[in-house]
């Protein structure tokens, strides 16, 4: 710790200030990452994801095997 001190002392004003200013970002980061350990919130936001029906695939499957039929419009 006292390394840092004396670093830190080394530096400009201006550096110094930048210095500080960077490591309440890194701080700031630091809080916005820590979970809360809340999980209701993400819960419901999970629980309103559309989701496909069987049906729905089989129709996209069907729809799948007709895509090589498609022809490119010719310029």
């Amino acid at each position: 710790m006292n390394d840092l001190i004396q670093t830190y002392n080394q530096l400009s004003e201006t550096q110094q200030k930048q210095l500080v200013a960077f490591a309440n970002l890194l701080l700031l980061k630091q809080k916005a990452k820590q979970p809360t350990g809340n999980l209701t919130e993400w819960k419901d936001k999970i629980a309103k994801v559309s989701t496909w029906s069987e049906e729905d695939i089989k129709t996209l499957e069907e729809n799948a095997k007709h895509l090589s039929k498609w022809k490119a419009q010719d310029w």
